[in-house]
């Protein structure tokens, strides 16, 4: 048994609680033919879908209604099943200028400020994917 064309694919799954972002994200992720993408626009629903998805990378927004992006990461990080994913931040709370100050990090986790084209997002998804 072969394995199928997608099981090369990186997994990336999107939460941001703005649906027109992700489905842009996601459409242009998918045109590379490089990621199988999946959405979520619900915090809510975001620890159940990356349990469901298991993706190799999560891209997360940091406000967001209900659960921000902190919530979910402390979830996550603290979930046995979880805690391996690896996780950045896609957000207008911090600014280009601010993201070069602190080198690309903040709160330990590696962040790309919106608004971001979509060779940035490749490249910072690159960067950061398990190898």
């Amino acid at each position: 048994m072969s394995d199928s064309p997608d099981s090369a694919k990186k997994k990336i799954l999107l939460i941001d609680d703005e649906p027109f972002i992700t489905s842009l994200m996601a459409m242009n992720l998918e045109d590379t033919g490089r990621y199988e993408v999946r959405e979520q626009n619900d915090s809510l629903k975001a620890l159940d879908t990356i349990m469901d998805f298991v993706p190799d990378l999560v891209v997360l927004d940091v406000m967001m209604p209900d659960l921000d992006g902190a919530d979910i990461i402390y979830r996550l990080k603290n979930d046995s099943r979880l805690k391996h994913i690896a996780v950045v931040f896609h957000t207008a709370t911090v600014r280009e200028a601010e993201l070069h100050a602190h080198g690309g990090i903040i709160s330990g986790f590696p962040f790309l400020a919106k608004p971001a084209t979509t060779d940035q997002m490749i490249d910072f998804i690159e960067k950061h994917l398990p190898k």
